[in-house]
């Protein structure tokens, strides 16, 4: 899934989900999100919140979203239109 789908279907920015993606090693920097961020990604990607957070796949830590989940394209229109729709009600 691309950084602007998800951006799109879980209502955090593009750049944002780009920040938590990127990781320095060199200089120990990790990505330090809200919880509301994790919850709105997990529910996005239709995923536990627990498994975006390191060790939340038995002691794995998850490198990228792209680990987490890949989905079709029709997917994510699906669900694409269906927030469009709960934006409208």
């Amino acid at each position: 899934m691309s950084q602007k789908a998800l951006a799109e279907i879980s209502g955090v920015s593009r750049s944002q989900i780009s920040n938590l993606e990127r990781t320095d090693k060199a200089l120990n920097l990790r990505a330090d999100p809200q919880l509301s961020t994790l919850f709105k990604l997990a529910y996005a990607l239709e995923v536990p919140p627990s498994l975006l957070l390191p060790g939340g796949v038995g002691d794995e830590v998850v490198a990228a979203l792209d680990d987490v989940a890949a989905f079709s394209a029709s997917y994510i229109d699906r669900r694409r239109f269906a927030a469009a729709d709960m934006v409208l009600d």
